[in-house]
């Protein structure tokens, strides 16, 4: 069958742009960090405030929201913990994303796993307590992950432990707490 070029045109432009749209998991994690105007972590990886809920109690936002990116090539983001509020960890795309949790009491590590596939022990969001210490690692190129912070986030109520530190799991290797308030 033959169309004449103007009527091939306007077929393909009247088709929905997202067929022509690469898929997220092709692009690479710099991409993703320059469409959506992400920022150097300390923690490690690239993050941006994407909401402040202007509800306040006693001053302070009801909850915030981030962007957070993590790539595989830097391993283990620093512990860090938030002391005054829960933290919700949503998914969003790439590569699924290992949460290790600890309460720094002698108790072992938690680990959950943060993905799409739930068939296979991977959740679409993970709740953490406030002052639970948590530490995350992508198991592929890259991972998209959002964080809720309720009541909102504020530097005040956050820690991150110095670089090497381990939470206190029991074993032998645990190594002596040391905080450093490296908040940007």
């Amino acid at each position: 069958m033959f169309f004449p070029l103007p009527a091939a045109l306007a077929v393909i432009s009247a088709l929905p742009s997202l067929t022509l749209a690469i898929p997220i998991e092709k692009r690479t994690a710099q991409e993703i960090i320059n469409k959506l105007n992400l920022e150097p972590n300390v923690e490690k990886g690239y993050y941006r405030q994407t909401f402040q809920d202007p509800d306040t109690v006693n001053g302070r936002s009801v909850s915030t929201l981030i962007y957070y990116l993590l790539e595989g090539s830097d391993g283990d983001s620093r512990w860090h913990r938030v002391t005054d509020a829960a933290e919700v960890w949503h998914y969003y795309a790439g590569a699924p994303l290992t949460l290790s949790l600890s309460n720094n009491d002698g108790k072992a590590v938690e680990k959950h796993t943060l993905g799409a596939d739930i068939f296979d022990n991977q959740a679409p969001q993970v709740v953490i307590p406030k002052n639970q210490w948590q530490s995350a690692r992508s198991h592929g190129s890259w991972t998209l992950v959002g964080t809720t912070v309720a009541p909102g986030f504020t530097f005040e109520g956050y820690e991150v432990a110095s670089p090497g530190w381990t939470p206190d799991d029991g074993s032998s290797n645990g190594l002596d707490a040391h905080f450093s308030m490296e908040c940007r």
